[in-house]
């Protein structure tokens, strides 16, 4: 089973867990603020990959830091990855539960890179289009990336629209070389 497949499972667990006992809200907050900690802290990041601490010390250090700062629910779940083994994929788990809730919300994650910055109104415009076209909430992040000339590429879960200056020039020789081809062998042919 992939990795994946498991933090999706235990992530659905979670959010089953949660929803049922009427934590949802709170659980998300945490899960973000947790998230975003990990992301931020490359010792924390490390404290739960690592196989040199003992479980008991993961789980004591886990009750220490969260016990009165977190959802009770999500340090008894953080202490069940330690008991069974899974605090290894702890970031992986949490970024599944949040596309889970971002899934039941209507929430699609859209990260549009772009040659120069956007201004506000080109931002919300983006997003209303976005919108538009998914038929869901789009929470947008914009990369610049000055080698794309013009234009902009989005990225949408497995789906890329490709607008930028370099894709439609590229396209355009592509165009005039199959004519060009096309033109030479029907020049032949006749």
């Amino acid at each position: 089973m992939s990795e994946r497949t498991v933090a999706r499972r235990y992530a659905t667990a979670l959010y089953e867990e949660a929803d049922q006992t009427g934590a949802l809200e709170a659980v998300d907050d945490d899960v973000l603020m947790l998230r975003r900690s990990l992301e931020s802290n490359r010792e924390l990041s490390r404290f739960f990959e690592s196989p040199v601490i003992p479980q008991g010390k993961k789980e004591d250090v886990v009750q220490a830091l969260l016990d009165d700062r977190v959802e009770p629910l999500l340090v008894q779940f953080l202490r069940l990855l330690v008991q069974k083994d899974r605090e290894t994929m702890t970031k992986a788990i949490l970024d599944q539960y949040q596309a889970l809730r971002d899934e039941h919300r209507g929430i699609v994650d859209a990260t549009v890179q772009v040659a120069r910055p956007l201004t506000d109104e080109d931002r919300q415009a983006l997003i209303d289009a976005l919108e538009d076209r998914t038929g869901q909430s789009v929470r947008l992040r914009v990369e610049e990336e000055p080698d794309l000339i013009g234009g902009l590429v989005v990225r949408i879960g497995d789906r890329v629209f490709d607008g930028s200056v370099r894709n439609q020039l590229t396209s355009l020789r592509d165009r005039l070389r199959d004519a060009a081809l096309s033109a030479e062998a029907n020049g032949q042919a006749g």
